[in-house]
């Protein structure tokens, strides 16, 4: 803990960040690797959403850096996910931080545990100036502010909600039978079920919208089956 407590504890660096012998960190001397960083974290304060921003890199067409399995530098495709961690680490803003999450314990079953993250407010240690930055920490701050907002919101809408009555009941309920993700609700311009999961992450065309009138039709058909049995 005295060493956390310093920033001296040993961690592993983020591409983009590298330690000499002497394990002082430095931005890396590869200038496209600092430049794609940069734009990744620019993007995101001019269009707000990690989504937007892998639209914005698909349309130029931009890769990402990342890391072989042996730890060599590899151009990849960009994702949400690829962005995102960039832009929530916090070793970018030149900090570092140790505590970030906790241990949850579970009390139907005590043996199951699982980590939580903190609010950044939570963050046990976080030390300034450890290494160089890519943005300051208050532009950090700004940019986790706008991601967990934006989270929030998307959380909100893949829940199940209210129940509805007509169109759509199947709200919340309905899963795409091509990928398995959860299809969220259109009302615009009539009320469709729509896969749009893999739209979010890899920035591809929407997997596939069905009527909520037919899959509302073929609910209720077998909902009067089964009171016709019983």
């Amino acid at each position: 803990m005295p060493k956390a407590e310093r920033g001296a504890l040993a961690v592993s660096l983020p591409i983009g960040l590298v330690r000499d012998q002497c394990g002082q960190g430095h931005k890396t001397p590869d200038r496209e690797v600092q430049h794609r960083i940069d734009l990744i974290c620019t993007t995101l304060l001019r269009v707000r959403t990690a989504s937007t921003v892998l639209q914005v890199f698909k349309g130029q067409p931009l890769r990402v850096p990342g890391r072989h399995r042996c730890g060599d530098l590899a151009w990849k495709p960009p994702t949400v996910s690829a962005m995102i961690s960039v832009l929530k680490n916090p070793a970018y803003a030149g900090a570092f931080v140790y505590g970030r999450s906790r241990t949850v314990r579970h009390a139907a079953a005590p043996c199951q545990v699982t980590q939580q993250q903190r609010p950044l407010q939570e963050w046990k240690i976080v030390v300034h100036d450890q290494d160089p930055a890519y943005i300051p920490w208050e532009t950090y701050v700004k940019i986790r502010t706008m991601l967990q907002d934006h989270y929030a919101e998307y959380d909100r809408h893949k829940t199940r909600g209210i129940p509805r009555a007509g169109a759509a009941l199947l709200h919340g309920l309905l899963y795409c039978g091509a990928c398995g993700h959860k299809m969220m609700v259109q009302d615009k311009g009539g009320t469709l079920s729509l896969c749009k999961a893999l739209r979010q992450k890899y920035g591809v065309p929407v997997c596939q919208n069905i009527p909520a009138a037919w899959s509302d039709a073929a609910v209720v058909v077998v909902v009067k089956e089964k009171r016709t049995q019983n």
